[in-house]
């Protein structure tokens, strides 16, 4: 499951400049969950396949929503 969820952050991440940086792949998933912590429930029920949580995520981190 986390390696899903790590899987999912990286690509949110180079879809977009979230404006966290890091050097590793690691140091940008940690900088991620301590940035983003508060939605990460949310990026569990995306991880789960739940369409709806991933929808916000992306509002949440300004990325573009397809309805």
């Amino acid at each position: 499951m986390r390696e899903a969820e790590d899987k999912l952050i990286l690509s949110l991440c180079k879809e977009k400049d979230l404006g966290i940086v890091g050097r590793t792949d690691e140091e940008l998933i940690k900088k991620f969950r301590e940035v983003y912590k508060d939605h990460l429930e949310l990026l569990t029920k995306a991880t789960l396949g739940d369409n709806k949580a991933l929808k916000r995520l992306r509002w949440v981190l300004g990325l573009k929503v397809i309805t």
